[in-house]
């Protein structure tokens, strides 16, 4: 591989605003995990004028994509888990420059297990997954086995992501590969899965109940993040007051589903409050 040279980009590297430098040059340049580019420059700085900032460069021959973060705005990737794709490359890539040891110690942070940010995005996980889980025995009981296959296919990914996570491991885009180390087991129930001769709606059932037994079971330790926020008051929440306590505000969660499911397993007690619009539900710990 033609590395080119860091001082092609020396202004940039030694600007008093970059944080860190990240280089990402993957040994087959057909890979597509940096869009074809012979090499990727990830820049942080601190205060970037746009969010992100890409420019395609070709240096000394070399195809060069580089791309500047916000500092913020990598901490928001992070926390939300939007772009698995770059938080990979992030995490793994070389690091060139980091006077400030900015990725250095974010990747310990992020890295560290058991920690906040891990059971955060575990509780984030597992909404995703029963909400799958719960769509897809919904598509069974009216016979629509092909849109419960869609549902349960994308379960069965949240199911590997949280056994990654609670391995202590980042998920990253190649998941399967990552789970076939971690938990074969549930490679083999993708496997099995995706191309078995079984009929559908067997092989659908069949995911349904392991997914009853094997991650249904775990809701409270899966549901920790969101039972520690409602430990910090002893009132009862509403859901609007769950969205806008910071530990959830701006994250895709469906906090909804997963309350009802933790009343339903006598982890939460449903209170109704009378109020002028009507009675309204939140809820308590137990």
């Amino acid at each position: 591989m033609k590395w080119f040279p860091l001082e092609a980009f020396q202004p940039i590297f030694i600007s008093d605003s970059v944080l860190s430098m990240i280089r990402i040059a993957p040994q087959n340049r057909e890979s597509s995990l940096i869009d074809g580019f012979d090499e990727m420059l990830i820049t942080v700085v601190e205060d970037a004028e746009n969010r992100v900032d890409v420019k395609n460069m070709m240096v000394n021959g070399v195809n060069i994509q580089m791309v500047q973060l916000d500092k913020r705005y990598l901490s928001d990737l992070m926390e939300t888990r939007m772009h698995r794709r770059l938080i990979q490359l992030v995490m793994q890539g070389e690091v060139l420059y980091d006077d400030y040891q900015y990725i250095n110690t974010f990747r310990e942070k992020f890295s560290t297990h058991p920690s906040k940010f891990q059971e955060r995005t575990i509780c984030i996980e597992f909404s995703h997954f029963l909400q799958r889980y719960l769509e897809a025995k919904e598509f069974v009981r009216n016979g629509l086995l092909l849109d419960a296959y869609n549902s349960v296919f994308h379960a069965l990914e949240h199911w590997a992501r949280l056994t990654i996570l609670e391995a202590g491991e980042i998920p990253e885009t190649v998941v399967w590969q990552q789970v076939h180390s971690i938990d074969y087991s549930i490679f083999k129930l993708y496997e099995e899965l995706i191309t078995s001769t079984d009929p559908l709606e067997k092989r659908i059932e069949l995911l349904l109940l392991a997914s009853e037994f094997s991650v249904i079971s775990k809701i409270e330790k899966c549901s920790k993040f969101l039972l520690d926020t409602m430990r910090e008051d002893s009132k009862s929440w509403s859901i609007s007051e769950l969205m806008a306590h910071p530990n959830f505000k701006g994250i895709q969660i469906n906090l909804v589903l997963l309350l009802n499911k933790l009343v339903t397993r006598s982890l939460l007690q449903e209170v109704c409050i009378p109020t002028v619009y009507g009675t309204e539900k939140r809820y308590r710990i137990v």
